[in-house]
This record gives structure tokens, C-alpha cells and sequence, in this order.
């Protein structure tokens, strides 16, 4: 009896420690997971992969296969076959592709395995997939947003007229005739679009035009434009040509040039703000066009007229460009562009040179300049007045200088002649020595081969000798051997012949 419950102890034990170690090992999970940098690629772009492996438990092994369609996607960049050891409870695996086809794919994994860092069994795993959908850049496109609406749009303090609608695109608001600036807010409709204009506006006197343009995702544009009329209850209105202007009355809407001060002009019995220059005697007041653009412009109070001001700034020169009031033999008359302003000019066809007519901003001095398109420098002209006249005296002192350089060319012809003679002289002395030299070698070398011939004969008879001398030595012992065998023998034939008696 106590060894059956003996023997049931041991059982019910082997059963629980069985249990105890198995736990772990079912308990122990992974999940891996696949995500991409972007949902969407056009053909010929890089994504980028990322394969996370992550547990509550240390795992100690990690092994795996990236899966993924080969004829849509081609692997860049990452290992086709992971095999990883360490302690973590989170690893990152990071992998880029390049879309070659169009169409729907997805990225997971295979042949894969995760084990527990304590007890090295594996754990029950959880996995995931990243779907990938391959477009061409026309496809991309076309699914662009085409929205460019604005969603709404203000201006602190004043009234639009009439009232926001976004498919109204123009509107109008009055300012007091103290407003200085304006500050305008708007919203897109759509997230995707971007919008440029907003903030804060100067304005002035008049009609002021701010734009408000909106972008949408697929680079379509709209414009909302906003005319800010600011009160001016005694404008100054100006006609030049088909255009029409208002004086500035404001310093601050105003950026004076250098070598000018400010001053003040009176302009229809109305004080306006404007600069002068001493030396050009120039005063110049500023004009606002429908636009709302300001430009500077020179003011005539005599004759109450008004000429833009255009300064042309180059590296050593501040000229205001004049009309062409002359005409120069070869040359034809026609315009040149110089900072982005059209000037008159007189050029040379096909020449990158141009003649201008200018005043010099520091000296007031009028001058034509000859203007080069290609570097975008200038000189001061020099015309055929400036041109050096060479007289009479000059002319003989030019010619007697032209003998002396005939004269010097012949002398310098002749010493070459000679030094040429004298060369090919020592030339034909160094052949000829050179000659001489090469036949004494070869009668030397000659010579030495011969006596290397007789050295070599001399060799071969002495050595013939010694040979000769060797075997008559070799037949003479051997004759002498022959005669003291002979006696021998017959020296013991004596001696029997007695020894028998």
C-alpha cells in the first residue's frame, strides 16, 4: 500500500513540474509588425519598410524572411534573410524598395521564428502585413485635390463689399483716411491647399489693390482680389499718356535714392513729401497707378509735368538715362535692356555694344557711355572728336621709325642665316667625328674577336698536347711494367732451374 501511494506521489509530481516548465513557454507571445513610409508610391520612387518584432518577455533569437511581391517591388536596401541573437523586447528591422510595376502589393513576413531568451522556446507569434498600392506620376496627379477655394476671408475693422462668397473673387472696402495698413485673414476650404497674401498690407491715399491667391494640391490657382480704398477727400489726380495716377502723400509709402534729401513740394496748394538732388537739380514725388503700385517720378513744377525716374546702378556708375538726341555714322538706332529697364541706344548690328545717352547721378554731367550687354559694364564714349590727329612731324618720325625696324628685321634675318650656316656646319663636323669614332669601335672589337679566336685555338692546342703527353707517358710505363715483369719471371725460372739440379 505505501508503495502504491509512493509510486502516485512521484506521478501526480512528474505531472505538476511537467506543467510548471511548460507554462512559460505557452505564456511567452510576439507580435511582428509591418508598416510602410507611405501607403502610396509612384512607379520608379523608394518606400520604405519597417518589420517590428516586439514582446513583454526578453526574446534571444529572431529569424525571418521579408515577403513581397518580386515584379512590383526590388529590394534596395536590407537583408533577404534575417538571423538575429541579442536581449530585447523590441527590435526594429528597417528595408526600402524601389516600385517597378504598377498595381496592389503587400510587404509581411515568412519562415519566421522568435525565441524566449530564458528558456529558448519559441514563441507563439502574431504577424502583420503593410499593403502598398503602385501608381504612375499621371495617376498621382489626377487624384490631386483640384480645390483652390477660399473657405473665408476678412479684414480687421472693415466691411467687404460685397459679401464673402467663395466664388466672388473681387471685392472692395473703404478705410478712414488715417488707416496706414490693413490686415487681411483668410481660411482655405480645403486642408490639402495652401494660400499666400494674408497679413498685413500698407496703404495709402486711393485705391490700394492686395491679391489673395489660393494654390490647391494640384497647382491650380484663384485669385481673390481686395481694392482698400483709403479717403482722401482732396486727391491729387494725374494724367500721363492713357494712364492715370494720384500723388503720394505719405513719406513713409516712399524709399528716397541715394545722393538725395527730402524736401517738401507743393503740388495744388497741397504740401506733399518728396526728395531733391542739388546736383541734377531733380525733384522727384511719388505716384500711385490703379494697381496700387508707387513709383518715383520727376516733377516739372514749372510746367507741371511729370517724367518716371529710372536710375540705372552699375559697379562704378549712378546714371538717369536720356533720349538719344544725336546720330553716330555705323551705328542704328534701337533699345537695350539694363536692370530690367528698356533704354534708348544706338548700336552696331549684331554687337553686344551699346551707346547710351545718360547723366551721371554724382556729377550731373551729361555723356554718351558705350554700355557692354555681356558683362553689364560701362565706359564713357569716346567719339571721333576724342580721336588722336597724327601730324606731319609725327607721320616722319613714324616712318624713319619704320626704316629702323626694316633695317633691324634684315639685320636679324642675317644673323640667323649665319647662326643657321654655323649650325648645320657643326652638325656635319659632329656626323663625320660621330663616323670616325664608330669605325674605330668596330676595328677595336674586331680586333678583339680575333684575339679571342687565337686565345681560343691557342687553348684548344695545348690542351691537345697534354692529351698526347698523357698516353705517351701511359705506353712508356706500361712498357716499363713489361720488362720488370719479364725479368721477374725469368729471374724465378733460374732460380727452379737450380733448385731441380
Amino acid at each position: 500500500m505505501n508503495k502504491k501511494l509512493k509510486l502516485l506521489s512521484i506521478i501526480l509530481l512528474s505531472i505538476m513540474l511537467f506543467f510548471i516548465h511548460l507554462t512559460p513557454l505557452l505564456a511567452s507571445s510576439a507580435t511582428i509588425s509591418v508598416s510602410s513610409s507611405s501607403k502610396k508610391v509612384v512607379v520608379g520612387n523608394t518606400v520604405t519598410v519597417t518589420i517590428k518584432v516586439k514582446s513583454s518577455s526578453y526574446f534571444g533569437t529572431i529569424e525571418f524572411t521579408p515577403s513581397y511581391d518580386k515584379s512590383k517591388l526590388k529590394l534596395t536596401s536590407g537583408s533577404s534573410s534575417v538571423l538575429w541573437y541579442g536581449k530585447e523586447k523590441q527590435k526594429s528591422f528597417t528595408y526600402k524598395f524601389k516600385a517597378i510595376a504598377t498595381g496592389s502589393t503587400s510587404v509581411t513576413v515568412k519562415s519566421v521564428a522568435v525565441r524566449d531568451y530564458s528558456n529558448e522556446g519559441e514563441m507563439k507569434l502574431s504577424k502583420g502585413s503593410s499593403t502598398i498600392t503602385i501608381i504612375t506620376q499621371s495617376q498621382l496627379e489626377a487624384s490631386y485635390s483640384k480645390n483652390n477655394n477660399l473657405k473665408s476671408l476678412k479684414i480687421d475693422g472693415l466691411k467687404l463689399s460685397p459679401s464673402f462668397n467663395k466664388n466672388t473673387t473681387s471685392y472692395k472696402v473703404e478705410a478712414n483716411s488715417n488707416t496706414t495698413s490693413v490686415n487681411i485673414k483668410a481660411s482655405v476650404e480645403d486642408s490639402k491647399s495652401r494660400v499666400s497674401g494674408t497679413g498685413k498690407h500698407k496703404v495709402s491715399e486711393g485705391e490700394n489693390k492686395i491679391k489673395v491667391t489660393v494654390t490647391a494640391q494640384n497647382g491650380s490657382s484663384k485669385t481673390y482680389t481686395i481694392i482698400v480704398n483709403v479717403i482722401d477727400p482732396n486727391p491729387i489726380e494725374v494724367t500721363i499718356g492713357e494712364n492715370k495716377y494720384t500723388v503720394v502723400k505719405r513719406e513713409s509709402n516712399l524709399v528716397m535714392p541715394n545722393n538725395y534729401e527730402k524736401t517738401t513740394v507743393e503740388i495744388n496748394s497741397q504740401k506733399i513729401p518728396g526728395f531733391f538732388n542739388e546736383i541734377n537739380n531733380y525733384t522727384l514725388v511719388g505716384l500711385k497707378d490703379l494697381e496700387g503700385d508707387i513709383d518715383l517720378y520727376i516733377y516739372d513744377k514749372e510746367n507741371n509735368t511729370y517724367e518716371k525716374y529710372n536710375e540705372v546702378k552699375l559697379d562704378v556708375l549712378n546714371i538717369y538715362p536720356l533720349k538719344i538726341d544725336k546720330e553716330i555714322d555705323g551705328y542704328t538706332k534701337t533699345t537695350v535692356i539694363i536692370n530690367e529697364m528698356e533704354l534708348e541706344a544706338l548700336s552696331k548690328e549684331n554687337s553686344d555694344f551699346y551707346i547710351i545717352h545718360a547723366r551721371d547721378l554724382e556729377t550731373g554731367k551729361e555723356n554718351y557711355y558705350t554700355y557692354d550687354k555681356e558683362t553689364n559694364t560701362m565706359i564713357r564714349y569716346a567719339s571721333s572728336k576724342e580721336t588722336i590727329i597724327i601730324n606731319n612731324t609725327d607721320e616722319e618720325k613714324i616712318m624713319e621709325y619704320k626704316k629702323m625696324i626694316a633695317l633691324l628685321g634684315i639685320e636679324t634675318v642675317i644673323i640667323i642665316f649665319v647662326l643657321i650656316c654655323i649650325l648645320i656646319a657643326k652638325v656635319r663636323k659632329n656626323k663625320r667625328k660621330r663616323k670616325y669614332i664608330e669605325e674605330r669601335i668596330r676595328e677595336e672589337k674586331r680586333k678583339q674577336e680575333e684575339k679571342k679566336i687565337e686565345a681560343e685555338k691557342k687553348k684548344q692546342q695545348e690542351k691537345k698536347t697534354e692529351v698526347e703527353t698523357k698516353k705517351e707517358t701511359t705506353k712508356q710505363k706500361r712498357k716499363t711494367n713489361s720488362s720488370k715483369k719479364k725479368e721477374v719471371l725469368k729471374d724465378e725460372k733460374g732460380k727452379k732451374d737450380k733448385k731441380q739440379s
